[in-house]
């Protein structure tokens, strides 16, 4: 049993990953699936394309007289290879991977991490339970459904980044189940941190987060956004904000975490525009904390109040891991997971701080914000802890590493950080 009331309850993303071999993405084979501009349905390093889009858009390239499957098999063939090994799998979506991850991060401080999701009543949505059953996530609000699961194709590239690998992915709906089915009661409102990951890949959760938002602030939980390339958003209306559901999200955010081409995305800014530009634009929005990771390079966080005070800066890779995930003969990996992890290692960092300071009461479900006005949680910890759980995440293949013994993943990522702080309040 938890010695405390601290939980953590997420929502979002969960689907099944086939992670392929390695692929080049400038090779010849797949030149003719290449996007031409944003949003056309090819494929783009480091994004998300649909399925029904990709084949599309190659049926139109096909049209054109370039060398282009015309069927869903035949695409897939030509993107793999004629001697493409099995792709294996793994759990992904950015809150299914992600909280399993940060469960395994917490099981030492016996800190409940729950996922609210519902799955198809098909084999993939099984492969996903049963992976998920060996680590200590919370599944008792995974609703199962029937209906498809969804599927996302993972194909990474190890050349990309100056070595250091970058991925993108085909994504195969599954169907789009009422959310009300996942949150039923009060329940989900009932924790620390209310988090929501990938929901642009849910439509009726994505279309709802305002309202949830709202709802999770006034409950007093607190609201944390990890957000996912909306691919959709983009074909539909290129140039223009990405809509946050139906209705005014960011002020209700307690942290927003996003990567470079997201936070563009959301800002309504161009490919061009600087990191800090788009943050601006958000907090001008009613945004009050913002981390925006960028492959390897550094990762840059932005509070202007909140729960996190005021800071800025820009935290750096950790190199010791950025040398061991480019040593892909010593430490074959993928790239797959590395956000999903970042955001779970940036999660369980915030919830030790609090039960590492005694001015925080350990016996409530909420930690009133007049406390964390006074006693800010450190970002800047946060964000390191995250890129050392998102480092060790390109060392293995897919999101989810399933620990040997309890403490394993957690003793990792700190192994890789200076000593950590003694208990009592940290000045």
């Amino acid at each position: 049993m938890p010695s405390h009331a601290f939980r953590i309850h997420g929502a979002g993303c969960g689907l099944a990953d086939f992670i392929h071999g390695d692929i080049d993405f400038e090779s010849p084979r797949l030149k003719p699936y290449h996007s031409l501009v944003p949003g056309d349905g090819g494929l783009e390093m480091g994004k998300a394309v649909f399925q029904e889009d990709l084949v599309r858009f190659a049926r139109e390239r096909r049209a054109a007289g370039l060398a282009a499957g015309d069927t869903w098999e035949g695409i897939l063939e030509d993107i793999r290879g004629p001697d493409a090994e099995a792709p294996a799998f793994n759990v992904g979506g950015p809150a299914a991977a992600c909280l399993a991850a940060a469960a395994q991060l917490l099981r030492p401080s016996r800190t409940p991490v729950t996922y609210y999701g519902i799955s198809g009543d098909d084999g993939q949505a099984a492969r996903i339970r049963s992976l998920l059953s060996q680590t200590p996530l919370d599944m008792t609000c995974f609703r199962r459904r029937q209906g498809r699961t969804p599927v996302a194709h993972v194909f990474n590239d190890p050349r990309v980044d100056s070595g250091r690998g970058g991925r993108f992915f085909i994504h195969c709906r599954g169907d789009d189940f009422p959310i009300e089915d996942a949150f039923q009661g009060e329940s989900f409102f009932q924790a620390v941190f209310n988090v929501y990951a990938g929901t642009a890949e849910v439509p009726s959760l994505h279309r709802a987060l305002p309202t949830l938002l709202q709802k999770g602030r006034r409950r007093g939980a607190l609201n944390v956004v990890g957000t996912v390339f909306d691919f959709e958003a983009e074909k539909t209306a290129p140039g223009k904000p990405w809509p946050m559901g139906e209705g005014d999200a960011f002020p209700f955010i307690d942290l927003l975490v996003a990567d470079a081409a997201e936070i563009r995305g959301l800002a309504g800014l161009g490919s061009l525009a600087g990191v800090e530009s788009a943050v601006d634009a958000l907090i001008a929005r009613g945004l009050t904390s913002v981390v925006v990771t960028h492959g390897a390079d550094p990762v840059y966080y932005r509070s202007i109040g909140g729960i996190f005070g005021d800071c800025r800066g820009y935290a750096p890779a950790h190199p010791g891991l950025v040398a061991m995930a480019c040593d892909r003969q010593g430490n074959p990996g993928d790239t797959a997971g590395a956000g999903d992890n970042f955001l779970a290692g940036l999660l369980a960092d915030a919830i030790l701080q609090l039960l590492a300071d005694d001015f925080y009461p350990k016996g409530e479900t909420h930690v009133e914000r007049e406390l964390l006005e006074v006693s800010p949680l450190r970002l800047r910890r946060a964000v390191e802890f995250g890129i050392v759980a998102g480092g060790l995440a390109c060392l293995q293949a897919g999101g989810v590493r399933i620990e040997k013994t309890t403490g394993e993943y957690l003793g990792r990522v700190r192994s890789f950080l200076p000593q950590a702080l003694p208990a009592g309040r940290p000045w």
